[in-house]
């Protein structure tokens, strides 16, 4: 008795640990969606600290394309790692759920993109000009829908899930190539009426103009996420 006390618990429980440590090591390999429970806290050594900017937190401007300042973020970076537990894609996806937790963000997001002020030039101009950049929209759009496979918000079979996995495949990127950004407004539009949207919102859809290589085509990829994201319910619902 006293020399299991001293090197460790009997041979049951040693071998009820080993057990546990090889399910849950084989559990991790599983890429599981990045959903949120409010009764989980969800912490990050690396970006606890981390302020919701522009900006790094040594002042120096964000890398375009990488999201809330997280080095190494964005749908076309090797360190991106969607649907795991680790990674920058986890990372900005806490802060995400963050920063449009309150109905009145996220309504104001949707009337954002329903309505984007005037700008000129090319995707990369047009982009600047207007807020949020859409890799955070994206990282929006990823996280609904996300949701929306556990509830059928997202369209159910053939819906959105199939877009958000052609998103994680890359199959959009580079973001400010007009092909794909034309590609990601049609894939999107196409699934629009599984969703049930109002008449109106349908019309509107199917009037965007994505001709154009530049601002105007900025504007329908805006445009088109802020429909999706208004029939899912995500000013209701969050992510």
């Amino acid at each position: 008795f006293m020399t299991m006390v001293a090197f460790g618990p009997p041979l049951r429980l040693l071998s009820a640990l080993a057990y546990t440590l090889k399910a849950c090591y084989s559990f991790s390999s599983i890429p599981l969606p990045l959903l949120h429970s409010s009764r989980t806290s969800i912490s990050s050594n690396r970006f606890c600290s981390r302020l919701m900017s522009s900006t790094s937190p040594d002042g120096e401007a964000t890398v375009r394309g990488e999201i809330y300042a997280v080095p190494g973020s964005g749908w076309a970076s090797p360190d991106w790692n969607w649907g795991y537990a680790s990674g920058t894609g986890h990372d900005c996806a806490m802060i995400c759920r963050r920063r449009w937790s309150a109905a009145d963000s996220r309504a104001a997001l949707v009337e954002a993109l329903l309505h984007p002020p005037p700008a000129n030039g090319g995707l990369v101009d047009a982009d600047a000009a207007r807020d949020p950049p859409f890799e955070e929209v994206k990282l929006v759009l990823g996280l609904a829908w996300q949701c929306g496979r556990w509830d059928g918000s997202d369209g159910g079979r053939g819906g959105y899930g199939e877009v958000l996995a052609k998103m994680a495949s890359k199959a959009y990127e580079p973001s400010d190539d007009p092909a794909k950004s034309r590609s990601f407004v049609e894939d999107m539009r196409r699934r629009y009426r599984l969703l049930g949207g109002g008449k109106e919102d349908a019309a509107e859809m199917d009037s965007l103009d994505v001709g154009d290589d530049g601002a105007d085509l900025d504007e329908a990829r805006r445009r088109c996420a802020g429909l999706v994201l208004r029939a899912m319910g995500f000013v209701q619902n969050g992510l």
